[in-house]
């Protein structure tokens, strides 16, 4: 019984990869000028975006008026990474190496108001968020009971034993790469209690201010308000919700104030479906990840 079970998953398997082949190697769009944006499906989430890499990105072309196009592709980037994007037929991955490319390119800086100091504690807690509390959120969408509802959405069209075999090989993934990180090796109440105090830690730096450093928004902003909707708003749930209503309602304000800036088409694009959800199925599958 066992071996047919095995026999199973591996034609399944052999089947589905080479499906994920012929879709890879389509035609790809090609439109001067455009900057072509590759991010994850909205129909996955609850929110706009549930990724913090692909919104903070999407967040910098809004507040840098560049013009681009959402692609929703099954195509990671060279380095197995979403987002990444394509810009007169060149490709550039990791969300903060395509922001230099774009800061160069296009002749912009949303951080050109900032001093020296304030540009170090920017960096700081771009940092922060990105390479330390990013993990807590990871553990959340894939480990952790928190993430079940969000597991579902992101598997639940797949059929078996497909759906077991790709979740456990992300869960796998994960584990591996939360260990490696060091984030795994704590407690589920420890890991939340490192992501409360690192984002108790920005709400004290933002204070009552509109923005991070004043009235006038930088790439830290977008950084912030990006992960709090990957966090609280897509995971209504978890102890992020807790945090941020006890001892951090500043961030609630924050984001909803970036919200209300740079998306006033918010609804309108959370109504864009994309036509499957294969392309979230394939991180997973695949090994990428979101920077």
């Amino acid at each position: 019984m066992e071996i047919a079970i095995y026999i199973c998953i591996a034609g399944t398997s052999i089947a589905f990869t080479y499906f994920l082949v012929r879709l890879k190697t389509g035609e790809r769009p090609f439109n001067p000028g455009t900057v072509i944006l590759h991010q994850i499906p909205r129909d996955l989430f609850t929110t706009l975006s549930g990724s913090p890499p692909c919104l903070k990105l999407e967040t910098f072309l809004r507040m840098t008026k560049i013009r681009y196009q959402n692609i929703y592709s099954v195509k990671t980037s060279k380095k197995g990474k979403y987002p990444w994007i394509e810009f007169n037929q060149k490709e550039i991955a990791d969300s903060n190496f395509c922001i230099r490319f774009l800061q160069k390119e296009f002749h912009v800086d949303v951080d050109a108001h900032l001093g020296p100091t304030e540009k170090a504690i920017r960096h700081s807690i771009r940092t922060m968020l990105e390479e330390n509390t990013y993990w807590a959120l990871t553990y959340t969408c894939w480990l952790s009971d928190y993430g079940k509802e969000y597991r579902e959405r992101a598997l639940g069209r797949l059929f078996q034993p497909l759906k077991y075999l790709v979740l456990y090989r992300t869960q796998k993934k994960f584990k591996n790469m939360l260990w490696s990180h060091g984030m795994g090796r704590h407690t589920e109440q420890e890991i939340f209690e490192i992501a409360e105090k690192d984002l108790v830690a920005v709400s004290e730096i933002l204070g009552p201010k509109k923005f991070l450093f004043g009235d006038k928004p930088c790439l830290a902003d977008a950084s912030l308000f990006a992960f709090i909707v990957g966090s609280a708003w897509e995971h209504p749930e978890s102890p992020f919700v807790e945090f941020i209503k006890s001892k951090a309602q500043n961030l609630q304000e924050h984001a909803l104030r970036v919200k209300e800036t740079y998306y006033p088409d918010w609804d309108e694009m959370r109504a864009e479906k994309a036509k499957s959800c294969l392309p979230y199925l394939i991180s997973g599958f695949s090994g990428a990840v979101h920077n």
